[in-house]
């Protein structure tokens, strides 16, 4: 949309302007469709769903439901943020359902991030043997034609079999337990380590004033201070228990007992998080203790609230959050929705977690989003391997 505003008179601040740029089918339709959006809406989410799209039309002429009918399948692309500012990349979404109602005339048209094909969602059954997380990784995006980025530790999986599972499913399972957050966008099968995003420097520094819709929630169960994971070891016919408390993973336990466990009418304490399934290996069960006892406790202080616009707030990105009494902290942003209405101008509404009850400082320099440039892994000689890392793109 082409910024109308004139220069503000002098010693009066200029009101950021919200723009945004949508593509259809690689063609700048923005021009053609600015007078009758209402508004659209890009959710960004760190994990486990696909980011969504969607763009609401006035269709008082009928032309969205004859001549300008979008195709299903057909793809959309989205930029949006403030006149002479960087633009927030969106991505690329295919159409996946059109709705109109009437009256209001109104044509609601709505994406899915593109990557997912047909195969990522046929249920597979396989076995993988001594391999790793990063080589599974590799296999099914080779399979399915994505690039895999990411760094991911070297975890041996002695075994682990997809049964019945959707490879998208399957990934996602394997993520959560290894404390990775996962996802596909475009042509990229994305792996993001919880534990990386956490530390990240705060973006932005937010207020009371700043914030609307407010809603928290602090709670106290399901809170644990350790973990507990268990590993069969095949050699030595011993059952292992690896433990994690203070960040540290140890033995804390080893027995001769036969793989079948005895049952118990003890229930174990409300301070110990207990995984029921065996790890595959000794460095598998070290990660999913920690992976295990990182995520249950990353739900305990939960909360979402609108904000004006800003491109910076992303999944995946931290934020401080100042003045809030005891709500105060560092937050990651579990998933972002950045909306630009007609009336309203452009929010963001966040979904976040709190990671450190202390807040961090923004340090100088973070004005511009951060790369999210990763590395780029690839098949070579057999072997999963980085190949190289992949920018940001640039759209024109």
């Amino acid at each position: 949309m082409d910024d109308v505003n004139s220069q503000p008179p002098a010693g009066i601040a200029a009101v950021p302007h919200p723009v945004f740029e949508l593509t259809y089918s690689q063609k700048d339709i923005t021009n053609d469709i600015a007078p009758y959006v209402i508004s659209v809406e890009y959710i960004d989410y760190l994990g486990g769903k696909s980011d969504e799209l969607e763009v609401e039309l006035e269709d008082v002429d009928g032309r969205w439901r004859d001549a300008w009918y979008p195709g299903k399948g057909d793809t959309l692309s989205l930029r949006l943020g403030y006149a002479d500012a960087p633009l927030l990349p969106c991505g690329v979404f295919e159409i996946d359902e059109i709705e109109i109602s009437d009256p209001p005339s109104v044509v609601l048209i709505r994406g899915l991030a593109t990557g997912i094909k047909k195969a990522v969602r046929t249920r597979q059954s396989r076995p993988f043997e001594r391999t790793t997380l990063a080589a599974i990784a590799g296999r099914i995006a080779k399979r399915n034609h994505l690039t895999l980025v990411g760094e991911i530790r070297d975890i041996r999986i002695d075994r682990v079999t997809q049964f019945q599972e959707r490879d998208v499913e399957f990934l996602a399972r394997l993520a959560r337990e290894h404390g990775y957050a996962f996802k596909i966008r475009d042509s990229k099968l994305i792996f993001t380590e919880l534990a990386s995003l956490r530390d990240r420097d705060p973006v932005k520094e937010l207020r009371p004033t700043d914030l609307s819709r407010v809603r928290f929630r602090d709670k106290i169960s399901g809170v644990y201070k350790d973990a507990k994971a268990k590993y069969h070891d095949p050699k030595t016919k011993k059952l292992v228990v690896y433990g994690v408390k203070h960040d540290q993973v140890t033995v804390v336990g080893e027995s001769a007992a036969p793989a079948k466990e005895r049952k118990s009418g003890v229930s174990s304490s409300g301070d110990t998080l207990k995984i029921g399934s065996r790890a595959t290996s000794a460095g598998a069960a070290r990660s999913q203790a920690h992976a295990a006892l990182a995520r249950a406790n990353l739900e305990q202080t939960t909360g979402s609230f609108s904000t004006m616009g800003d491109t910076r707030l992303v999944a995946g990105n931290t934020f401080s959050l100042l003045e809030y009494g005891r709500l105060s902290g560092t937050y990651l942003i579990d998933s972002a929705r950045h909306r630009l209405q007609r009336d309203s101008g452009y929010t963001t509404m966040l979904e976040l977690k709190r990671v450190t009850t202390q807040p961090k400082k923004v340090k100088a320099g973070t004005k511009k989003a951060p790369d999210k440039g990763l590395k780029v892994y690839g098949l070579k000689d057999g072997k999963v391997q980085v190949v190289g890392t992949s920018a940001v793109e640039k759209k024109k």
